[in-house]
């Protein structure tokens, strides 16, 4: 089978941690450079998995004819013009969450994806967890409205980069459109109006933009989507659970890791659990190599990765008017 050659762009824990250990466990792929303005970062982490070479030079790697999909895992603000670059280069291109952090910089990956005709995903991992795909498919035929609940509550430092508008976007933009894709993949319909109540729940002095609050989306099929976002959250509490209520039936994912679903088959309630927490990291990489190998659509295109990250711009607006805000395919859909 042929292997996938990696580049990865951007060196950091995250990146290290979950795409490079996934990859180098993943036969369908082989991991070739690693390249990072801090040049220590580079050398270790090729040095550490095996790498052929690294470098600070991102020209280097989006012109090395040998790769075939650069991995961008950076501070967010580069997120846009580095997928661009790579797109533009001919690589196929994984770039973590968000997409781009306003509308045209989403707009221009989609372009560049279309224009040189290779895959993107964007990761939205949670989407892809197994209890979630799960959970997904034992809901899909009921032909009822859906209520999808989700909490995400963490101690999100006040120093941390991602408050910051021009670096990381804020909460709802870096780490939000996590969960608006997810609510998106269980409910399966076109989303139609976004509503949000929230603010600064951090230190007002050091956070300047809205940090929590409650985001609910309405779908065209009547189905509700909601998810509480804290960030002055408790790190004694589970950080994730999901709540899914259709047709006299029930659904409880507990961190990813449990599942109680009740109601299905006349049943009352039977309880899954996988033995370890699993937001979809591998998953996505697998379906990521099988669309670029087998030419076939990728897990979170342009469409889907555009879609939720209009829906977290969307939730800054309705915050600042205290309006729900619509919501249309022409959106996202470049």
């Amino acid at each position: 089978m042929r292997k996938l050659n990696v580049g990865f762009i951007g060196c950091g824990g995250f990146g290290r941690a979950v795409h490079i250990t996934n990859m180098k466990a993943n036969p369908k792929y082989h991991l070739r450079a690693a390249m990072d303005i801090n040049e220590a970062a580079a050398k270790t982490t090729a040095e550490e998995f095996g790498m052929q070479y690294w470098t600070t030079d991102l020209n280097r790697l989006l012109s090395d004819d040998s790769i075939d999909v650069a991995v961008i895992s950076t501070v967010h603000d580069s997120h846009a013009e580095l997928s661009v670059a790579a797109a533009n280069a001919g690589k196929h291109v994984l770039c973590e969450k968000p997409m781009g952090l306003n509308r045209e910089e989403c707009k221009a990956v989609a372009e560049a994806v279309k224009k040189n005709g290779v895959k993107y995903t964007v990761g939205y991992n949670r989407g892809m967890a197994p209890l979630v795909t799960q959970a997904r498919d034992m809901i899909a035929n009921i032909p009822h409205k859906k209520l999808i609940y989700h909490c995400i509550q963490a101690l999100f430092p006040v120093d941390h980069w991602t408050h910051d508008p021009a670096r990381g976007g804020g909460r709802f933009v870096g780490e939000g459109c996590h969960i608006f894709d997810l609510i998106c993949e269980l409910i399966q319909c076109p989303p139609v109006s976004v509503y949000a109540s929230g603010g600064t729940f951090l230190d007002p002095n050091i956070v300047k933009i809205p940090d929590s609050g409650i985001v609910t989306i309405t779908f065209a099929d009547g189905s509700v989507g909601t998810t509480l976002i804290a960030s002055a959250g408790c790190g004694f509490f589970p950080k994730e659970s999901t709540e899914i209520y259709v047709d006299l039936k029930a659904i409880h994912i507990n961190d990813f890791k449990e599942m109680t679903c009740c109601g299905f088959d006349g049943k009352e309630c039977e309880k899954i659990d996988l033995g370890a927490i699993d937001k979809g990291h591998k998953v996505e990489i697998d379906l990521f190599a099988d669309a670029i190998l087998n030419d076939t659509d990728p897990p979170n295109g342009p469409i889907n990765a555009a879609k939720a990250a209009v829906i977290s711009f969307m939730v800054s607006e309705s915050i600042a008017t205290g309006q729900a805000v619509p919501i249309t395919e022409k959106d996202y859909v470049f």
